[in-house]
């Protein structure tokens, strides 16, 4: 591909695009006339429906393909489309932080690719581009680098994927912990249990519940299978000179780097059954791109650093994100023992601590959640007080990042202390932000505000820095 051609207007994507986008709509449709007993009795009106399924399918992804043009500019790459509503995408150079070329499970046999461009305040599908020949697709990939991050950042990144493939990861996650834990999370366990129970009450106990009720409890035991099983399988950590990156998938294999200074904060996960193996879940909020939601996509879902590790190898994962941190070594200041009246259970797990470098909170006795957030990265920091915990002398602190899984509350603290850690935590993100500077500087949203009616006070460290 010349220079010429890339830059040139209106470029489309790969003919096949529709159907590699859209096989699995017409799979559904089969699978629905099949499974129709009265269609199945008159195949020739299913054979007319399923055809009139293929041929709107092939017109409407035809449509949407002749609409969808690229093109670069001098400072951005744009995508057009819509036939109906059109849009139009404008991603500037200096907001891509990296870009992979991947290969889902169908374009990879028609030889076919997607780039997957990190966009800084983008959600995930902002800087999604597919599909190009795979040729097309590393030809358009070292084109952008060189426009966002010039010659010797492509020739670099180009160096590492050649290296990539020999050189040793430094963590692996193996796919029987993966299934395990699986198998082991609440969800897994409270659908299957859920399932067999409605099967004995339908065939045994002659409940007449109906199986049909069956579906939702089925799909919470096949869903996180295929997501975290499919969706994790070889999981790896490898370093390169850009930060950590992690690679994953079965069919659908993904790759992300996380560069380092847009770590805003991370999430250790620790379910009951979890913690009595040792396993906890490592999820990151990065800078712009954790926490946006799209379709199908939980509200705070964010990067994953490690999907299911062993306590080991959760503190190498953090010592490699946060260089010096010692989880353990940080002083942990426990809830009043009067917090046993609003949680009766709970309140024992209620903590937070402090060291020169982050802030973690910890709550959750079946599900064990740690926040961390960095001291430079806090955006404001509020105290909530409801009339009950006035009436007890509690309160909340609540140490905001933007939107993302890490959600920084020290539940129920005394009131007094409670005050005293709002001005503290201000003062030292102040302090950070002063020696602390971010490597690139991005948009990023902030968390929803408290609900209306709530008791609140905030102190903003935020104001004298543009790293936001």
């Amino acid at each position: 591909m010349t220079q010429q051609a890339v830059e040139s207007l209106g470029q489309r994507l790969h003919p096949l695009t529709p159907f590699v986008k859209g096989w699995g709509y017409f799979v559904v449709a089969a699978v629905a006339l099949v499974n129709n007993e009265g269609l199945r009795q008159n195949l020739t009106f299913a054979g007319i429906g399923l055809g009139a399924v293929l041929v709107g399918g092939i017109l409407l992804g035809a449509l949407s393909w002749w609409f969808t043009k690229w093109q670069l500019t001098g400072d951005a790459i744009r995508v057009d489309s819509g036939f109906l509503f059109r849009r139009t995408r404008i991603i500037r150079f200096d907001r891509i932080q990296a870009i992979d070329v991947a290969q889902p499970f169908v374009a990879r046999l028609f030889g076919m690719a997607e780039l997957r461009m990190d966009v800084a305040g983008g959600g995930k599908n902002d800087g999604k581009l597919s599909y190009f020949r795979y040729e097309q697709a590393q030809e358009l990939r070292t084109t952008l680098l060189v426009r966002a991050k010039g010659e010797q950042a492509a020739e670099q990144q180009a160096a590492e994927q050649q290296t990539e493939a020999v050189a040793p990861p430094l963590l692996t996650v193996p796919t029987g912990r993966l299934l395990g834990a699986t198998l082991l999370s609440s969800t897994v366990v409270g659908s299957a249990g859920g399932l067999i129970w409605l099967i004995v009450a339908t065939t045994v106990l002659n409940f007449h519940v109906g199986l049909v009720a069956g579906v939702p409890l089925l799909l919470g035991v096949v869903q996180p299978i295929w997501k975290q099983v499919v969706g994790n399988h070889g999981f790896t950590l490898s370093e390169s000179s850009h930060g950590l990156r992690t690679k994953r998938g079965l069919f659908d294999v993904q790759r992300q780097t996380i560069p380092p200074g847009r770590v805003q904060g991370l999430l250790i996960t620790e379910p009951l059954i979890w913690r009595l193996l040792g396993w906890s879940r490592v999820e990151l909020d990065i800078a712009g791109v954790a926490g946006q939601k799209e379709d199908g996509d939980d509200e705070h879902e964010g990067a994953q650093l490690l999907p299911v590790g062993e306590r080991t190898e959760v503190a190498y994962v953090l010592a490699r994100v946060l260089p010096g941190f010692d989880l353990s070594s940080i002083e942990l200041h426990p809830a009043p023992a009067r917090a046993k009246w609003l949680r009766p259970i709970g309140w024992r797990y209620l903590a937070y601590g402090v060291d020169g470098q982050v802030m973690v909170t910890t709550r959750g006795w079946v599900s064990r959640r740690t926040s961390i957030v960095l001291h430079h990265k806090t955006q404001s920091v509020r105290l909530e007080q409801g009339p009950i915990q006035r009436r007890f002398g509690l309160a909340n602190v609540h140490v905001d990042t933007p939107l993302g899984p890490t959600d920084a509350v020290a539940l129920h603290q005394d009131q007094v202390e409670a005050a005293a850690l709002v001005k503290a935590q201000a003062d030292r993100a102040r302090a950070a932000r002063r020696t602390v500077s971010a490597p690139v500087a991005v948009q990023t949203q902030p968390k929803p505000p408290s609900p209306d009616g709530s008791n609140s006070s905030a102190a903003s460290p935020a104001d004298e820095s543009s790293d936001r």
